[in-house]
């Protein structure tokens, strides 16, 4: 007998049973060893994921141990399938920001591709999961490359400040992996190499040289049912339905009180009377009864025919989910279906699928064992559709068209990679659950404050990437990886934010000594942040309204030592005008910088002598602090018979300290004055016509005055707009 090395171990791990095939490559196609098939005793699956570990792990064994005996040597490896149902897709989308038109990398795309992918699988995240450590990622493809926003084909080479890739990814949830690795280890075996069972199945029921045309492959299950389907040369689409074989036992144990095992038993058998009937027509069964024992202990005989017409609506509706799932993937009903699986052998299946896909009932057909071509050895015990998926398990492990395993450490944590067609640092690190948006050092945020009015940024500094090494050497994360390989990753660095202290925006700002009404006294030029008090060490915050004051002239000296406001005081008065109160200077003090008569605007310097003296007040009356217009009531201005006429507002009413004024009088420090302003000019036709001594007598001849005012007839009580036109006509 040949090492295990010139043959292959394949292992098919459903939900009701376990096979197990031993095999070789031959001339055309497998040589097939040995068999072996047993059932679970007890529910340890169900819809192709293992609940019992520990109950799977004895079928195993048992299963190992047998061909083991029968092939007198030990099996260490093995080939092994997941369910298709485990599947997950999913899109995920990151990018990059940059400060410059930075030039993007090979590398700076593979980086946002994985950072992509990896919001894909936390898009998978359940309630209270980490969706990045819960998925293995099987494969992925780019659906868009976007710069500044916009759809572009490739990134590499182009520059601009922002950058988006959109990937759509395949997951394996990694409990169905590393519940598969517990039993086989507990079974003293090694996982080879892993597969899905629909592309297993599909790769020995439609091979390459049949893919041009339209055909889907079901794998019935007991619990799920695979599909693929292929077009044009290739697969174009791989999905499941959560129904199988299972919904048609437990509607037999349902109707008539039995065990699920029970409920197995008697679905096999009226499989067996349907397989063995004359066309397989029902009509053929005409007496035929199966014995069941129901949970109660009492013997029943079933009829073959009600028994199967129980059935029929859990079948369709299993047929109509099927039909669903593959119009939706296929957009059509495809031309031909192939249904394999031990769940393909359920009555009246075909036909109802056929007809919820509208296909002729000789386009869905059921494929066994006895179809598969290139197959020799002992083939005795390999009868039915059960033994499709095992076969192309050791068909595709042999043609290393598999998703095998090999282990890396990152940062010292092992690490398992499928060994496909990725198997770089970055596919590590995002196996390990690394984030992947740290490989490129973020640059430090920018800050924006305002200076003496003037908005001033300060950008941070740009960051430091990540640093990788490979068993000790620099590496990138496209840097491919071997089986050992020792991955060290320290996060990227975020550069500093902007910021600073005042000193660095405001100019040399020079203190002065000065002798001020023979006073010595130093002074540090004034900063203020957002209205405090703030020196030049005073560190920026972003949007800071930062003021300085310079001490150039005399008045800004003066001012930084709190004496302006006082000089200013001491040289104007205040007043209370209708309850507002004003002041008003009324001269200026008398300035000397040593000893010479200067303005307030005049430069200082350090060591200057500065003498204030006070200069007399001289006072202001009333009308020269009042604008006697602004009080005035509005004029009015009228057209009378085409001659312009002005009549003018009545004066404005003063009162100085409640007495009445005249507007001569002298204004005083406290002196409350009140100004009422007087009446626009408001006249009505009569008072109009005595303001302008209009002759009521009637001129010769004429005995009628005919009034308008703009054109519309008036009387004596009509109101005069400003700007009217008054027209006084004798007829």
């Amino acid at each position: 007998m040949p090492e295990q090395d010139h043959y292959i171990f394949a292992l098919d791990i459903g939900t009701r049973s376990v096979v197990g095939i031993v095999a070789r490559a031959a001339e055309e196609g497998l040589d097939i060893i040995h068999t072996a098939m047993e059932e679970h005793r007890q529910r340890a699956m169900l819809d192709g994921q293992i609940h019992d570990v520990v109950q799977v792990t004895q079928v195993v064994r048992r299963i190992k141990e047998h061909l083991e005996a029968r092939l007198e040597q030990p099996l260490r490896e093995v080939a092994v399938a997941a369910a298709g149902r485990a599947l997950k897709t999913s899109r995920g989308r990151a990018g990059r920001k940059s400060p410059s038109l930075q030039e993007y990398t090979p590398e700076d795309v593979l980086g946002m591709e994985l950072a992509a992918l990896q919001q894909a699988q936390k898009e998978l995240k359940s309630a209270g999961g980490d969706a990045v450590r819960d998925y293995h990622c099987v494969g992925y493809s780019v659906v868009n490359h976007y710069l500044e926003g916009q759809p572009i084909g490739n990134l590499v080479g182009q520059r601009g400040l922002a950058a988006e890739i959109e990937v759509i990814g395949t997951f394996l949830p990694r409990v169905v992996v590393d519940s598969m690795f517990s039993v086989l280890q507990r079974a003293g075996l090694e996982m080879k190499s892993l597969t899905l069972e629909p592309i297993a199945a599909i790769n020995v029921v439609i091979p390459p040289n049949m893919r041009q045309l339209n055909l889907t492959l079901v794998d019935i299950g007991a619990g799920t049912s695979d599909i693929a389907i292929t077009s044009g040369g290739t697969v174009i689409a791989y999905d499941m339905v959560p129904v199988a074989g299972d919904e048609i036992t437990e509607q037999i144990c349902q109707k008539y009180l039995l065990e699920f095992g029970e409920g197995e038993r008697v679905k096999r058998e009226l499989q067996s009377l349907v397989q063995s009937a004359p066309g397989r027509e029902v009509t053929e069964l005409e007496g035929k009864q199966v014995c069941a024992c129901d949970v109660l202990g009492f013997e029943q005989e079933l009829d073959v025919r009600e028994l199967l017409a129980s059935l029929e609506p859990t079948v369709e509706h299993l047929a109509c989910q099927i039909a669903d799932k593959i119009i939706t993937l296929n957009g059509k009903a495809p031309q031909a279906v192939i249904l394999v699986g031990g769940g393909s052998l359920t009555p009246l299946l075909p036909a109802q699928l056929a007809r919820a896909l509208g296909l002729p009932r000789d386009r869905v057909g059921v494929r066994g064992r006895e179809s598969l071509r290139d197959l020799t050895g002992n083939l005795e015990n390999m009868k039915g559709p059960e033994f499709v998926t095992p076969v192309g398990i050791a068909a595709t492990s042999i043609k290393h068209q598999t998703l095998g395993f090999y282990e890396v450490t990152v940062n010292e944590q092992p690490v398992r990679l499928f060994n496909m067609q990725l198997g770089t640092v970055g596919d590590a690190l995002l196996a390990a659950g690394v984030s992947l948006r740290h490989i490129h050092g973020l640059p430090g945020l920018a800050m924006t404050v305002e200076v003496n009015g003037q908005v001033k940024i300060l950008r941070g500094t740009l960051g430091e990437p990540a640093r990788i090494t490979v068993n000790g050497e620099p590496a990138k994360i496209d840097h491919f990886v071997r089986a050992g390989d020792q991955i060290r990753f320290e996060e990227a660095r975020k550069g500093a934010d902007g910021g600073g202290t005042i000193r660095q925006l405001a100019p040399a700002l020079t203190p002065l000594d000065l002798v001020i009404n023979g006073q010595g006294v130093h002074i540090d030029p004034p900063v203020t942040v957002s209205g405090k008090k703030a020196t030049l060490d005073t560190p920026l915050e972003d949007g800071a309204k930062i003021r300085y004051f310079p001490l150039d002239t005399l008045a800004q000296v003066l001012d930084a030592v709190g004496d302006l406001e006082a000089l200013r005081a001491s040289h104007s008065i205040r007043y209370v005008l209708n309850g507002v109160e004003k002041l008003v200077p009324v001269s200026l003090p008398e300035a000397r910088i040593n000893g010479q008569v200067v303005r307030l605007d005049s430069p200082v310097a350090s060591g200057d002598r500065i003498d204030i003296r006070p200069s007399r007040v001289t006072g202001l009356t009333l009308k020269e602090i009042v604008d006697l217009k602004q009080w005035e009531g509005q004029p009015l201005h009228v057209s009378i018979n085409d001659r312009e006429w002005s009549f003018p507002g009545q004066a404005p009413a003063f009162t100085l300290n409640n007495q009445p004024a005249t507007g001569e009088e002298q204004v005083n420090d406290g002196d409350n004055i009140v100004v009422k302003a007087g009446r626009s000019a408001d006249l009505i036709l009569s008072e109009l016509l005595a303001l302008i001594d209009f002759d009521p007598a009637p001129p010769e001849g004429k005995t009628k005055l005919d009034m308008r005012v703009n054109g519309f007839t008036a009387d004596y009580a009509t109101p005069i707009p400003d700007r009217g036109r008054v027209e006084l006509i004798w007829k």
